[in-house]
Protein backbone atom coordinates (compact mmCIF):
# COMPACT_ATOMS: atom_id res chain seq x y z
CA UNK A 1 0.00 0.00 0.00
CA UNK A 2 1.34 3.00 -0.85
CA UNK A 3 2.17 6.66 1.29
CA UNK A 4 0.78 8.37 -1.29
CA UNK A 5 -2.85 9.02 -2.53
CA UNK A 6 -3.96 9.66 -5.74
CA UNK A 7 -4.75 13.64 -6.04
CA UNK A 8 -1.50 14.45 -3.80
CA UNK A 9 -0.05 17.25 -5.34
CA UNK A 10 -3.82 18.85 -6.11
CA UNK A 11 -4.95 21.77 -4.78
CA UNK A 12 -8.80 22.42 -4.77
CA UNK A 13 -9.91 25.64 -3.57
CA UNK A 14 -14.37 25.44 -2.71
CA UNK A 15 -16.12 28.22 -3.12
CA UNK A 16 -19.28 26.11 -1.56
CA UNK A 17 -21.42 26.30 0.93
CA UNK A 18 -24.34 23.28 2.54
CA UNK A 19 -24.61 20.39 0.09
CA UNK A 20 -23.32 19.65 -3.52
CA UNK A 21 -20.02 21.82 -4.09
CA UNK A 22 -18.74 20.85 -0.50
CA UNK A 23 -20.07 16.81 -1.21
CA UNK A 24 -17.62 16.96 -4.27
CA UNK A 25 -15.00 18.76 -2.33
CA UNK A 26 -15.29 16.45 0.13
CA UNK A 27 -14.23 13.28 -2.38
CA UNK A 28 -11.53 14.73 -3.68
CA UNK A 29 -10.06 15.62 -0.01
CA UNK A 30 -10.62 11.73 0.76
CA UNK A 31 -8.12 11.10 -1.72
CA UNK A 32 -5.64 13.40 -0.66
CA UNK A 33 -6.46 16.76 -2.82
CA UNK A 34 -5.66 20.00 -0.55
CA UNK A 35 -8.68 21.18 -0.25
CA UNK A 36 -9.39 24.84 1.14
CA UNK A 37 -12.41 26.14 2.19
CA UNK A 38 -13.24 29.49 1.96
CA UNK A 39 -15.67 30.58 4.01
CA UNK A 40 -17.50 33.85 4.88
CA UNK A 41 -15.61 35.96 8.15
CA UNK A 42 -18.08 35.24 11.00
CA UNK A 43 -20.78 32.44 9.63
CA UNK A 44 -18.99 30.14 7.35
CA UNK A 45 -20.35 27.38 5.47
CA UNK A 46 -23.93 27.18 6.62
CA UNK A 47 -23.86 23.38 7.25
CA UNK A 48 -21.89 24.37 10.28
CA UNK A 49 -25.36 25.19 11.72
CA UNK A 50 -27.64 22.50 9.91
CA UNK A 51 -28.38 19.07 11.98
CA UNK A 52 -27.95 18.49 15.40
CA UNK A 53 -25.51 21.21 16.62
CA UNK A 54 -23.61 21.04 19.79
CA UNK A 55 -20.15 23.21 19.99
CA UNK A 56 -20.41 22.82 15.76
CA UNK A 57 -22.49 21.26 13.57
CA UNK A 58 -22.13 17.04 13.85
CA UNK A 59 -22.88 17.17 10.13
CA UNK A 60 -20.26 19.45 9.50
CA UNK A 61 -17.69 17.50 11.06
CA UNK A 62 -17.90 14.87 9.08
CA UNK A 63 -18.53 16.86 5.45
CA UNK A 64 -15.65 19.06 6.33
CA UNK A 65 -13.16 16.35 7.14
CA UNK A 66 -9.57 16.60 5.03
CA UNK A 67 -10.25 20.31 4.47
CA UNK A 68 -9.20 23.48 5.26
CA UNK A 69 -10.69 26.66 5.97
CA UNK A 70 -9.73 30.38 5.53
CA UNK A 71 -12.46 33.00 6.56
CA UNK A 72 -12.61 36.41 4.26
CA UNK A 73 -15.01 39.02 3.20
CA UNK A 74 -14.57 38.85 -0.30
CA UNK A 75 -15.69 42.67 -0.47
CA UNK A 76 -12.62 43.43 1.65
CA UNK A 77 -9.93 44.35 -1.28
CA UNK A 78 -7.54 42.75 0.63
CA UNK A 79 -9.01 39.92 1.32
CA UNK A 80 -10.28 39.49 -2.26
CA UNK A 81 -6.58 39.60 -3.58
CA UNK A 82 -5.77 37.37 -1.14
CA UNK A 83 -8.25 35.04 -2.65
CA UNK A 84 -6.88 35.52 -5.96
CA UNK A 85 -3.54 34.43 -5.30
CA UNK A 86 -5.01 31.07 -3.46
CA UNK A 87 -7.04 30.83 -7.09
CA UNK A 88 -3.90 31.48 -9.11
CA UNK A 89 -1.99 28.67 -7.01
CA UNK A 90 -5.26 26.22 -7.22
CA UNK A 91 -5.99 23.61 -10.02
CA UNK A 92 -9.33 23.17 -9.21
CA UNK A 93 -11.76 25.75 -8.18
CA UNK A 94 -15.25 24.36 -6.73
CA UNK A 95 -18.05 26.90 -6.50
CA UNK A 96 -21.72 26.74 -6.08
CA UNK A 97 -22.82 30.52 -5.46
CA UNK A 98 -25.77 31.80 -7.05
CA UNK A 99 -25.19 32.72 -10.77
CA UNK A 100 -23.28 36.08 -10.71
CA UNK A 101 -21.86 36.04 -7.42
CA UNK A 102 -18.08 34.87 -8.45
CA UNK A 103 -18.00 37.65 -11.14
CA UNK A 104 -19.48 40.07 -9.25
CA UNK A 105 -16.00 39.58 -6.76
CA UNK A 106 -13.63 39.14 -10.20
CA UNK A 107 -13.33 35.28 -10.02
CA UNK A 108 -15.61 34.39 -12.64
CA UNK A 109 -14.39 31.87 -15.40
CA UNK A 110 -12.92 34.59 -17.50
CA UNK A 111 -10.92 36.06 -14.25
CA UNK A 112 -10.13 32.63 -12.96
CA UNK A 113 -8.74 30.78 -16.73
CA UNK A 114 -6.98 34.99 -17.19
CA UNK A 115 -4.92 34.27 -13.95
CA UNK A 116 -4.49 30.78 -14.17
CA UNK A 117 -4.91 29.03 -17.99
CA UNK A 118 -4.32 25.49 -16.08
CA UNK A 119 -7.29 25.90 -13.63
CA UNK A 120 -9.74 23.75 -13.75
CA UNK A 121 -13.48 25.27 -12.51
CA UNK A 122 -16.14 23.50 -12.01
CA UNK A 123 -19.28 25.61 -11.63
CA UNK A 124 -22.53 24.29 -9.28
CA UNK A 125 -26.35 25.96 -10.08
CA UNK A 126 -29.92 25.75 -9.92
CA UNK A 127 -30.16 25.43 -13.93
CA UNK A 128 -26.86 25.60 -15.38
CA UNK A 129 -25.69 28.32 -17.58
CA UNK A 130 -27.24 29.05 -20.42
CA UNK A 131 -31.00 28.20 -21.08
CA UNK A 132 -34.04 30.10 -20.05
CA UNK A 133 -34.00 29.15 -16.83
CA UNK A 134 -30.30 30.44 -15.88
CA UNK A 135 -31.23 32.74 -13.71
CA UNK A 136 -33.76 30.88 -11.35
CA UNK A 137 -32.73 29.96 -7.88
CA UNK A 138 -32.73 26.43 -7.04
CA UNK A 139 -31.55 23.80 -4.17
CA UNK A 140 -31.40 20.18 -4.26
CA UNK A 141 -35.06 19.55 -3.97
CA UNK A 142 -35.52 21.86 -6.55
CA UNK A 143 -33.45 19.59 -8.95
CA UNK A 144 -35.30 16.34 -7.85
CA UNK A 145 -38.82 17.36 -8.90
CA UNK A 146 -37.35 18.70 -12.05
CA UNK A 147 -35.19 16.23 -13.24
CA UNK A 148 -38.33 13.48 -12.92
CA UNK A 149 -36.82 12.01 -9.41
CA UNK A 150 -39.88 13.26 -7.38
CA UNK A 151 -42.58 11.95 -9.79
CA UNK A 152 -41.72 8.47 -9.59
CA UNK A 153 -41.17 8.76 -5.59
CA UNK A 154 -43.94 7.32 -3.63
CA UNK A 155 -47.04 5.89 -4.27
CA UNK A 156 -50.13 5.97 -6.80
CA UNK A 157 -52.68 7.12 -4.32
CA UNK A 158 -50.97 9.65 -2.98
CA UNK A 159 -48.54 12.55 -3.46
CA UNK A 160 -45.17 12.67 -4.46
CA UNK A 161 -42.38 12.67 -1.27
CA UNK A 162 -38.50 13.91 -1.34
CA UNK A 163 -36.07 11.12 -0.72
CA UNK A 164 -34.97 11.59 2.50
CA UNK A 165 -31.71 12.78 1.91
CA UNK A 166 -29.90 15.43 -0.56
CA UNK A 167 -30.16 13.38 -3.19
CA UNK A 168 -30.22 15.84 -5.91
CA UNK A 169 -26.96 17.47 -4.16
CA UNK A 170 -25.19 14.75 -3.46
CA UNK A 171 -25.67 13.22 -6.99
CA UNK A 172 -24.13 16.55 -8.39
CA UNK A 173 -21.09 16.41 -6.08
CA UNK A 174 -20.74 13.08 -7.30
CA UNK A 175 -21.02 14.04 -11.17
CA UNK A 176 -19.00 17.15 -10.41
CA UNK A 177 -15.72 14.98 -9.13
CA UNK A 178 -16.43 13.03 -12.01
CA UNK A 179 -16.09 15.86 -14.06
CA UNK A 180 -12.62 17.43 -12.02
CA UNK A 181 -11.22 13.88 -13.04
CA UNK A 182 -12.16 14.06 -16.61
CA UNK A 183 -10.90 17.98 -16.84
CA UNK A 184 -7.52 17.30 -15.09
CA UNK A 185 -7.06 14.02 -17.09
CA UNK A 186 -7.43 16.24 -20.63
CA UNK A 187 -5.22 19.14 -18.92
CA UNK A 188 -2.82 16.46 -18.93
CA UNK A 189 -2.63 16.03 -22.82
CA UNK A 190 -3.03 20.04 -23.38
CA UNK A 191 -2.30 21.84 -20.65
CA UNK A 192 -5.11 23.82 -20.49
CA UNK A 193 -7.90 23.92 -18.36
CA UNK A 194 -11.55 24.30 -18.51
CA UNK A 195 -14.73 25.33 -16.93
CA UNK A 196 -17.35 22.32 -15.38
CA UNK A 197 -20.86 23.49 -16.14
CA UNK A 198 -23.52 21.49 -13.79
CA UNK A 199 -27.00 22.21 -13.08
CA UNK A 200 -28.34 20.46 -9.89
CA UNK A 201 -30.77 18.44 -12.13
CA UNK A 202 -28.34 17.36 -14.65
CA UNK A 203 -26.95 14.30 -12.98
CA UNK A 204 -30.58 13.03 -11.77
CA UNK A 205 -31.67 13.07 -15.36
CA UNK A 206 -28.62 11.47 -16.75
CA UNK A 207 -29.67 8.53 -14.35
CA UNK A 208 -33.29 8.89 -14.99
CA UNK A 209 -32.28 8.10 -18.45
CA UNK A 210 -35.31 5.94 -20.44
CA UNK A 211 -37.78 8.42 -18.89
CA UNK A 212 -38.04 10.60 -22.28
CA UNK A 213 -37.64 7.95 -24.32
CA UNK A 214 -40.09 6.00 -22.90
CA UNK A 215 -42.40 8.64 -23.35
CA UNK A 216 -42.00 9.96 -26.97
CA UNK A 217 -41.38 6.25 -28.59
CA UNK A 218 -43.98 4.20 -25.92
CA UNK A 219 -46.21 6.67 -24.82
CA UNK A 220 -45.34 6.05 -21.08
CA UNK A 221 -45.67 8.98 -18.91
CA UNK A 222 -44.19 7.06 -15.84
CA UNK A 223 -46.25 7.99 -12.10
CA UNK A 224 -45.01 6.48 -9.45
CA UNK A 225 -45.35 3.05 -8.41
CA UNK A 226 -44.72 2.61 -4.90
CA UNK A 227 -41.73 0.34 -4.24
CA UNK A 228 -41.65 -0.93 -7.46
CA UNK A 229 -40.35 0.19 -11.34
CA UNK A 230 -42.74 2.78 -11.93
CA UNK A 231 -43.80 0.84 -15.45
CA UNK A 232 -45.72 -2.65 -15.49
CA UNK A 233 -44.03 -5.82 -16.03
CA UNK A 234 -40.03 -4.99 -15.15
CA UNK A 235 -39.40 -6.30 -11.92
CA UNK A 236 -40.45 -6.89 -8.36
CA UNK A 237 -38.76 -4.70 -5.93
CA UNK A 238 -41.16 -5.02 -3.07
CA UNK A 239 -40.80 -3.46 -0.08
CA UNK A 240 -42.70 -5.52 2.90
CA UNK A 241 -43.73 -5.02 6.09
CA UNK A 242 -43.33 -8.19 8.47
CA UNK A 243 -45.26 -8.94 11.65
CA UNK A 244 -42.13 -8.02 14.41
CA UNK A 245 -42.36 -4.79 13.46
CA UNK A 246 -39.25 -4.86 10.72
CA UNK A 247 -39.39 -4.49 6.74
CA UNK A 248 -37.60 -6.70 4.37
CA UNK A 249 -36.39 -5.50 0.49
CA UNK A 250 -37.33 -8.23 -2.43
CA UNK A 251 -35.77 -7.41 -5.61
CA UNK A 252 -36.34 -9.81 -8.31
CA UNK A 253 -34.51 -7.96 -11.42
CA UNK A 254 -34.28 -11.08 -13.93
CA UNK A 255 -36.07 -13.15 -15.18
CA UNK A 256 -35.27 -16.33 -13.14
CA UNK A 257 -35.28 -14.48 -9.79
CA UNK A 258 -39.15 -13.12 -10.93
CA UNK A 259 -39.81 -17.07 -11.75
CA UNK A 260 -38.28 -17.73 -8.49
CA UNK A 261 -40.49 -15.62 -6.48
CA UNK A 262 -43.73 -16.69 -8.05
CA UNK A 263 -43.01 -20.34 -8.40
CA UNK A 264 -42.71 -20.16 -4.29
CA UNK A 265 -45.86 -18.00 -3.87
CA UNK A 266 -47.66 -20.66 -5.63
CA UNK A 267 -46.43 -23.66 -3.38
CA UNK A 268 -47.38 -21.23 -0.59
CA UNK A 269 -50.90 -20.81 -2.00
CA UNK A 270 -50.55 -17.31 -2.69
CA UNK A 271 -50.23 -16.53 -6.28
CA UNK A 272 -53.35 -17.78 -8.01
CA UNK A 273 -53.56 -16.45 -11.20
CA UNK A 274 -52.08 -19.20 -14.20
CA UNK A 275 -49.69 -15.98 -16.03
CA UNK A 276 -47.02 -14.09 -14.49
CA UNK A 277 -47.47 -10.95 -13.23
CA UNK A 278 -44.88 -8.59 -11.83
CA UNK A 279 -47.75 -6.49 -10.01
CA UNK A 280 -49.46 -10.00 -8.48
CA UNK A 281 -46.17 -10.90 -7.56
CA UNK A 282 -45.84 -8.11 -5.74
CA UNK A 283 -49.07 -8.47 -3.70
CA UNK A 284 -49.25 -11.79 -2.90
CA UNK A 285 -45.75 -11.46 -1.35
CA UNK A 286 -46.82 -8.66 0.84
CA UNK A 287 -49.44 -11.08 1.54
CA UNK A 288 -47.14 -13.82 2.57
CA UNK A 289 -44.49 -11.61 4.47
CA UNK A 290 -47.46 -9.80 6.74
CA UNK A 291 -47.51 -13.24 8.69
CA UNK A 292 -43.63 -14.25 9.18
CA UNK A 293 -40.90 -12.44 11.14
CA UNK A 294 -38.34 -10.11 9.28
CA UNK A 295 -35.88 -13.53 9.77
CA UNK A 296 -38.43 -15.46 8.85
CA UNK A 297 -39.19 -14.36 5.65
CA UNK A 298 -35.23 -13.85 4.40
CA UNK A 299 -34.67 -17.26 5.36
CA UNK A 300 -37.44 -18.96 3.44
CA UNK A 301 -36.81 -16.77 0.30
CA UNK A 302 -33.29 -16.80 0.43
CA UNK A 303 -33.36 -20.88 0.57
CA UNK A 304 -35.45 -20.40 -3.09
CA UNK A 305 -32.73 -17.92 -4.41
CA UNK A 306 -34.67 -14.69 -4.37
CA UNK A 307 -32.75 -12.34 -3.54
CA UNK A 308 -33.94 -10.54 -0.18
CA UNK A 309 -32.40 -8.62 3.38
CA UNK A 310 -33.97 -6.04 5.76
CA UNK A 311 -34.35 -2.53 5.58
CA UNK A 312 -31.70 -1.59 7.66
CA UNK A 313 -32.02 1.90 10.04
CA UNK A 314 -29.14 3.64 11.31
CA UNK A 315 -28.98 1.76 14.94
CA UNK A 316 -28.81 -1.89 12.38
CA UNK A 317 -26.01 0.08 10.81
CA UNK A 318 -24.02 0.82 13.41
CA UNK A 319 -23.72 -2.69 14.75
CA UNK A 320 -23.59 -4.21 11.98
CA UNK A 321 -21.30 -7.11 11.51
CA UNK A 322 -20.53 -6.56 7.64
CA UNK A 323 -20.11 -2.41 8.13
CA UNK A 324 -17.49 -3.45 10.88
CA UNK A 325 -15.16 -6.24 8.11
CA UNK A 326 -15.57 -3.76 5.27
CA UNK A 327 -14.03 -0.84 7.74
CA UNK A 328 -17.21 1.02 6.05
CA UNK A 329 -17.20 3.24 9.33
CA UNK A 330 -14.02 5.04 10.12
CA UNK A 331 -13.45 6.44 13.74
CA UNK A 332 -12.10 10.13 13.56
CA UNK A 333 -11.50 12.09 16.90
CA UNK A 334 -12.83 15.70 17.30
CA UNK A 335 -12.70 18.58 19.73
CA UNK A 336 -16.30 18.76 20.28
CA UNK A 337 -17.50 14.96 20.52
CA UNK A 338 -15.04 12.87 21.20
CA UNK A 339 -14.78 9.86 18.39
CA UNK A 340 -16.89 10.62 15.82
CA UNK A 341 -17.63 6.99 13.34
CA UNK A 342 -18.26 8.52 9.72
CA UNK A 343 -18.32 6.82 6.67
CA UNK A 344 -14.84 6.16 5.11
CA UNK A 345 -13.82 7.37 1.68
CA UNK A 346 -15.20 5.12 -1.23
CA UNK A 347 -14.21 3.84 -3.83
CA UNK A 348 -11.81 1.22 -2.36
CA UNK A 349 -8.63 1.28 -4.30
CA UNK A 350 -6.09 -1.35 -3.44
CA UNK A 351 -2.96 0.61 -3.63
CA UNK A 352 -3.63 4.20 -3.01
CA UNK A 353 -7.02 4.00 -0.47
CA UNK A 354 -8.11 6.85 0.75
CA UNK A 355 -8.24 7.85 4.42
CA UNK A 356 -9.25 10.36 7.13
CA UNK A 357 -6.14 12.44 8.42
CA UNK A 358 -8.03 15.57 10.05
CA UNK A 359 -11.68 16.51 11.40
CA UNK A 360 -13.31 19.22 9.81
CA UNK A 361 -12.03 22.39 10.69
CA UNK A 362 -12.66 25.35 12.81
CA UNK A 363 -13.44 28.72 10.92
CA UNK A 364 -10.90 30.47 9.57
CA UNK A 365 -8.34 27.77 11.41
CA UNK A 366 -5.97 28.27 8.30
CA UNK A 367 -6.02 31.81 7.88
CA UNK A 368 -2.06 32.94 6.86
CA UNK A 369 -0.97 29.13 6.90
CA UNK A 370 -1.08 28.45 3.60
CA UNK A 371 1.80 28.14 1.50
CA UNK A 372 0.59 30.41 -1.65
CA UNK A 373 4.50 30.41 -3.55
CA UNK A 374 5.40 26.58 -3.10
CA UNK A 375 2.56 25.03 -4.60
Amino acid sequence: MSDALPLDGIRVLEFAHAMAGPFCGGLLADFGAEVIKVERRGTGDSLRRMGPVGAESLWFTINGRNKRSVAVDLADPEDNAYVKRLAASSDVIVENYRPGAMESFGLGWDDISTMNPRAVMLRISGFGRGGPYSDRPGFGKIAEAFSGATNITGYQDTPPVHPGYSHGDLTTGLFGAWGIMLALFERERSGKGQMIDLGLHDGLFRMIEWQVPFWEKLGIDAERNGASFPFAGAFVTEICPANDGAFIVVSAATTSTIENLIGFLRAEGEYTVEKSDSREAAAALRRWVAHRSADEAIKHLSAVRVVTDRVYRPSDLARDPHIAARGSLVPVQTEDYGEVRMPGPVPRLSRTPGRITSPAPKLGQDNGQIDLKGH
